[in-house]
């Protein structure tokens, strides 16, 4: 881990009255037999709505890929 990566989760702690957190998901999506259907004008759009959703739950994305046939997030 870099020392900038470790000054930037430094600064994400939350810092409670006993405890101090950092909290983070990772989450991979794939369709049924892990087709290979996430392409194009699906990716696009796909990407769309994971942000706007996340945008309107308060959610940070850190890192998200769309690949062809799965999906890589990390909150």
């Amino acid at each position: 881990m870099s020392s900038d990566a470790l000054c930037m989760e430094r600064k994400e702690l939350h810092h409670g009255r006993h405890t101090v957190s950092l909290l983070t998901d990772y989450m991979v999506v794939s369709p049924k037999y892990r087709g290979k259907i996430l392409v194009g004008d699906v990716a696009l759009a796909l990407d769309g709505i994971i942000r706007k959703t996340c945008k309107d739950l308060d959610i940070e994305i850190i890192d998200m890929a769309v690949n062809s046939d799965h999906v890589h997030l990390f909150t």
